[in-house]
């Protein structure tokens, strides 16, 4: 039986693979000769470990592209040369060209921050390793991840703020629409790509559905009996003010995935 190895299971996302993984740990910030004694030919691997968003790839640069970069070479180098049937490589839907359209895997590239810089050249790399068997790779540009459960510099820190009364916080660009999913849903969808056989090259994690951020706040609040602050939700748009998914190549191998955002209720303290 195929067992899937996975980095990143500390993360956002990778905390909920649970036993459906198998863990491991490597030093992604070295040249150290990557060792994984248990894993042998036909095994799959999910690559989940990075350093997330542009504001923590900046302030280490060159920590963020030995992680990001190579790091991810080296774990995809690793995996073809030890037979593993799939490697499934985690980007995100920021190295996408600015678009007021839907986003299918075909759409042009043009990555707005050092971030989705680093993502696709990891992107790129992968690529390269595979080159000779495309059917072995996977690369999952995962659109917007939204719920209780995220880091404190993302939207769901940004509406977690929102409850504390007193906080001067203000929910800026509002009008921006994004295409979510929570992270125990991409986790899961995940899982399911990585076992899928027939699915590689790139594809889009996504919903195929469009929310505003001011709509994605009222959903989340309300749901955890809260009243969205009207005077601290400021209208608006970012220069990205549109992302929001294709996800027909997912669905067509993976017809039983739900996608359909469902943020859950904020946990008491």
């Amino acid at each position: 039986m195929s067992i899937i190895f996975a980095t990143g299971t500390s993360g956002t996302i990778g905390k909920h693979f649970g036993s459906k993984v198998s863990k491991i740990n490597v030093e992604l910030s070295n040249s150290i000769p990557i060792a994984i004694p248990l894993i042998k030919p036909g095994d799959l691997f999910l690559h989940a470990a990075a350093i997330v968003g542009p504001v923590n790839v900046a302030k280490d640069l060159t920590f963020a592209y030995l992680i990001n970069v190579k790091g991810t070479k080296r774990l995809a180098q690793f995996a073809k040369d030890n037979g593993v049937s799939k490697f499934v490589f985690v980007s995100t839907s920021h190295v996408y060209r600015n678009s007021s359209e839907m986003l299918t895997e075909s759409s042009p590239t043009f990555p707005g921050n050092i971030y989705a810089e680093q993502k696709l050249e990891a992107e790129e790399e992968v690529r390269r390793i595979f080159v000779d068997c495309p059917e072995k790779f996977c690369i999952v540009r995962v659109f917007s991840v939204l719920d209780w459960d995220v880091a404190e510099f993302t939207l769901g820190g940004g509406i977690k703020k929102l409850v504390i009364p007193d906080s001067p916080f203000a929910l800026q660009n509002a009008d921006d629409v994004r295409d979510f999913l929570t992270p125990k849903q991409v986790s899961s969808c995940l899982i399911s790509i990585t076992n899928q056989q027939f699915l590689s090259g790139v594809v889009n994690l996504s919903t195929g559905v469009g929310t505003s951020v001011r709509e994605a706040a009222r959903i989340m609040l309300e749901g955890s009996g809260y009243k969205l602050p009207i005077n601290r939700i400021i209208a608006g748009s970012s220069d990205y003010p549109y992302v929001v998914g294709d996800n027909s190549k997912l669905k067509t191998h993976l017809p039983e995935l739900e996608l359909k955002w469902q943020p859950t209720s904020l946990p008491s303290n």
